[in-house]
């Protein structure tokens, strides 16, 4: 662990989930070898001459960055806007993999959406602030769209074609 933290800026439900899924701390321990963790050393660099060290805005999530013999948060303490980019994006596919591996089975059973994100978000430390649940259920829809669209494209090519 260091003193040095990186901040990212990300939707409330989003923040609340990566928090929790990392313990819950304030900053943001990374789990050792996660992929964050990994994407995070990598994308850290050295404060570039006449850049301030920044601040926590309200809207971000302090991640610690981890201690490394190879890169120490000493000097590698800076990330970029692209490394920023990157790491959100890891990120996000990490959530839709959990909302997917957690509500997809239910579509067939017939279980009340409503309930079931409720419960997803209770589990993963998600409080509702008036947009978590509906930013939750539109990711699910896209994410059950695609993936409806994509066994429907599956099926028809295997169709005997007469």
């Amino acid at each position: 662990m260091s003193d040095y933290c990186v901040y990212l800026k990300m939707p409330s439900y989003l923040r609340q989930w990566f928090i929790h899924r990392h313990g819950g701390g304030n900053p943001v321990q990374l789990i050792r070898g996660s992929i964050e963790s990994k994407l995070l050393q990598r994308a850290t660099i050295r404060m570039p001459q006449g850049v301030m060290p920044p601040r926590q805005q309200e809207g971000e999530v302090a991640i610690n960055i981890p201690y490394s013999k190879s890169h120490d948060p000493r000097l590698y303490n800076y990330i970029t806007d692209t490394g920023k980019n990157a790491l959100i994006a890891r990120i996000k596919e990490d959530f839709d993999i959990d909302v997917w591996e957690y509500l997809h089975d239910f579509g067939k059973i017939g279980a009340q959406q409503k309930d079931l994100i409720y419960l997803f978000m209770e589990q993963r430390g998600i409080k509702e602030d008036g947009t978590c649940w509906d930013a939750i259920a539109k990711i699910y829809q896209r994410l059950r769209k695609n993936y409806l669209t994509n066994n429907s494209k599956k099926s028809s090519r295997l169709q005997p074609h007469y």
